[in-house]
């Protein structure tokens, strides 16, 4: 099992019982004692859990912001169909913002078949990948980098997306609820794709399925902005017809043949 794995591993059995001792952790994962204990001091030092004697328990709250590199690990098939899908949105010359998402990130490596793109993105890592379509102009934000994201944030950054215009935004959100609306772990994270959501034609939600029972810290906003829902499973029945009575086409990626 790779370091990722087995930190995101560690960090679900913390989430579903709050605190676990090292034994237990081993036992459970097959995995040595002293491995547990690099894991669990390397988590640490992210500010996601706190050590204990013998063990671990975890801290994150709903404004606390896992890392990119444990996000991608997460949902990872999923989210790769849902990017898959959300490429199959876009047509030669559109002018795009992609947020910093991990699973906006996932689109990437569709986007080959598109001729004379412009993306605008504040994620650093999506900005240096797309950086391989010789086809492309991209742009990126620029602002406060936050390390733990690997995006740009800040009074720079949203001045520079308060300033351009889209036809098309591709987002994501840390908890969806119909009802509720789409909220998100970071205050500025939110701010900035409030404006994103201002500045674009179409509005696209990319968000797996484990964002539907999910909480979250401070909102962005409600489902009558989206124009579009891309997810990897069956919404539960009480969402579905709240998007269906908003206008919002909700498109399972197992079905993205028919986009």
């Amino acid at each position: 099992m790779f370091k990722i794995e087995r930190q995101r591993e560690i960090i679900d059995l913390l989430k579903e019982n709050k605190s676990m001792l090292v034994t237990q952790m081993a036992k459970t994962l097959y995995i040595g004692e002293a491995t547990i204990r690099r894991d669990l001091d390397n988590l640490e030092k992210q500010g996601l859990i706190k050590r204990t004697y013998g063990g671990a328990v975890w801290l994150e709250g709903l404004d606390s912001e896992i890392p990119l590199h444990v996000r991608e690990s997460h949902n990872k098939l999923q989210k790769d169909s849902i990017g898959k899908a959300a490429a199959k949105l876009i047509t030669d010359g559109d002018v795009v913002i992609m947020d910093s998402s991990s699973t906006t990130y996932s689109m990437v490596k569709y986007l080959s078949h598109i001729s004379k793109l412009t993306v605008i993105t504040n994620g650093a890592k999506t900005a240096v990948s797309l950086g391989k379509f010789v086809d492309f102009d991209v742009y990126s934000t620029g602002g406060r980098l936050r390390k733990n994201s690997l995006s740009y944030s800040g009074d720079v950054t949203k001045s520079f997306i308060s300033d351009v215009h889209a036809n098309i935004l591709f987002f994501s959100c840390r908890s969806f609820s119909a009802e509720r609306g789409l909220f998100d772990a970071s205050v500025e994270e939110a701010e900035l794709r409030r404006i994103m959501i201002k500045n674009s034609d179409k509005k696209v939600l990319l968000c797996d399925s484990s964002k539907f029972s999910a909480d979250s810290f401070y909102k962005v906003c409600g489902i009558d902005v989206l124009d579009y829902v891309i997810t990897d499973a069956d919404f539960p029945d009480e969402d579905l017809k709240l998007l269906e009575e908003r206008g919002v086409a909700c498109i399972k990626c197992n079905d993205a043949h028919q986009i």
